[in-house]
């Protein structure tokens, strides 16, 4: 049956002829699109479920024992991009485990169900956190969904909604509110546009 594809179209493993065939049941089936969306984002986020081997201590001594002029670098901080991946895998394992359920916490992350559309905010222990949207609709032309974190009274951007999980590009305090509004593609400052939704963290 075409409803048993899923797995392998979102691995690409399937032939040309079997991914047409899955292509067009997905056009009339739901179920499949939802499953789809989900395994998408699982199977990036399995890249990211192991530790990096450490390296063995000689090996930095054989590189750099090789007679040449070593230029020390500062030592980055860690890619806010890294901490975001790293949400979205937890979110990835807490919606699949039990999807769009209000209350409590799961996998160390708080989840907050949105008012206004399906949508489910996890925040971690240090505030990162991560927008999981169902069945948005594509904003009007010219539009995009952007993200505020609202605390004080005061909005502040933090990212957009372009797929089904959304990391936010700002930590979302306790006690704070998260909000999606359709804004201008290039975004704005301040809401301007009506609120699609809005997730209370208190």
């Amino acid at each position: 049956m075409a409803h048993d594809l899923a797995a392998a179209f979102a691995l690409d493993a399937l032939d040309d002829d079997e991914a047409d065939e899955f292509e067009q049941h997905l056009a009339i089936c739901p179920d499949c699109e939802d499953e789809l969306a989900r395994l998408r984002v699982a199977a990036v986020a399995l890249a990211f479920a192991g530790e990096l081997a450490v390296p063995p201590p000689r090996l930095r001594e054989r590189v750099l024992d090789v007679g040449a002029p070593v230029i020390p670098l500062r030592r980055r901080r860690r890619p806010q991009l890294v901490a975001a991946v790293a949400v979205v895998a937890a979110a990835v394992i807490a919606i699949a485990v039990r999807p769009w359920d209000d209350g409590g916490s799961l996998g160390g992350m708080k989840r907050f169900t949105a008012q206004g559309a399906r949508a489910t905010l996890l925040v971690d222990r240090s505030g990162e956190a991560v927008l999981a949207v169902r069945r948005l609709p594509p904003p009007p032309a010219g539009k995009a969904y952007e993200i505020w974190v609202i605390a004080g009274g005061k909005a502040t951007p933090a990212g957009w909604v372009r797929s089904s999980f959304a990391p936010l590009a700002r930590p979302v305090p306790p006690g704070a509110s998260v909000a999606v509004s359709i804004e201008p593609a290039a975004g704005s400052p301040q809401p301007t546009g009506a609120l699609v939704l809005r997730a209370e963290t208190t």
